[in-house]
């Protein structure tokens, strides 16, 4: 009998976790939030973004120079562990140890910038920088 089915099963189930344990925006939501500000002014951008709205934290204060706003963010996800138990020790009788929530998973900040591209002071148009956006 062959391990690797039942390995490939395993790490399939554990993604499928991971992914249920991610943030519950979408790319789609958080570009189609970001594109309502196409058009507003900078000072409409600072006071009006909610990147928490987004799944988003702010890290740092804006950048602001004459041709782009930029926000440098971070969205908090985590990545379970999964422990396996072996079946043998349940079937002994032997008690299983208690693992706190916590000691089963991993917490990960993913980084990006967001740039907002400005013309006179106008965004017109907003990009990212980082494969994590």
């Amino acid at each position: 009998m062959s391990l690797l089915p039942s390995v490939g099963l395993f790490t399939t189930l554990c993604l499928l976790y991971g992914c249920a344990t991610s943030p519950i925006t979408t790319a789609q939501q958080r570009e189609a939030y970001l594109q309502q500000f196409i058009g507003q002014t900078s000072q409409s951008i600072q006071a009006n973004l909610d990147l928490s709205s987004i799944d988003y934290q702010q890290v740092q204060s804006p950048a602001l120079d004459n041709q782009t706003l930029t926000y440098t963010v971070i969205r908090p996800i985590t990545i379970p562990a999964p422990m396996a138990q072996n079946p043998a020790d349940i079937d002994s009788g032997a008690v299983p140890i208690q693992i706190t929530p916590r000691a089963q998973s991993y917490d990960v900040n993913l980084q990006c910038k967001i740039i907002f591209r400005l013309e006179n002071n106008i965004t017109k148009s907003v990009h990212y920088s980082g494969r994590t956006c």
